[in-house]
Formats: structure tokens, sequence, C-alpha cells
């Protein structure tokens, strides 16, 4: 028997959070990390990481075997955002991980 299961995410602060990635990925300055010559198959890249603290908290719903019981657990974790910049522009922000 296949069982359904919703899980939400929320965020405590989401504008703060926003607020960092944002800084990171607007960041001034330029180590020209993306100029320096490579090997002709490969492109250099400048990147730039921050870790920071989520909290928040996840809503489980199982929707077959107990419907409208939602379980809410909080959650603080540490993640780690990573930013390319391949020229010229913005970083762009390439992924996150949960250091927990």
């Amino acid at each position: 028997m296949k069982q359904t299961l919703n899980v939400t995410a929320t965020l405590n602060e989401p504008g703060l959070l926003r607020t960092v990635v944002e800084t990171l990925a607007s960041r001034h300055v330029d180590l020209g990390y993306d100029k320096s010559v490579v090997p002709q198959q490969l492109k250099a890249i400048e990147t730039s990481c921050i870790q920071a603290y989520v909290l928040g908290s996840f809503d489980m719903e199982a929707n077959d075997s107990n419907p409208g019981v939602v379980i809410n657990v909080p959650f603080a974790s540490c993640f780690l955002f990573t930013c390319f910049k391949a020229k010229y522009g913005l970083f762009n922000l390439e992924w996150s991980q949960s250091l927990s």
C-alpha cells in the first residue's frame, strides 16, 4: 500500500536569509580568477560562499492513514550557499547544502 506524505518547510526569517544570499551574490570584490588562463576545454570561474544558520519547521501530514493530523518538527540547520561568476556581471546562486 502506497501512502502519500505532504511535507512543507517554513523558514522563521526568510527575509533575513534572502538578504544574506543577495549580499553574497552582489559582492563587488573581483579577484580576477575568471580571467585566468586555463586549458582550452575548461573555463575559469570565480566562486563566493557564505555559511548561514536557518531556523524553521517542517509540517508533515500523512494523507492516507490519518488525514488532517499534522506533525510539526522545528529545525535549526547550517547551510552553505555557493555562487559562481563566469565572466562579467553578478554572481549566480548555484546551490545550497545543509551542513548538518
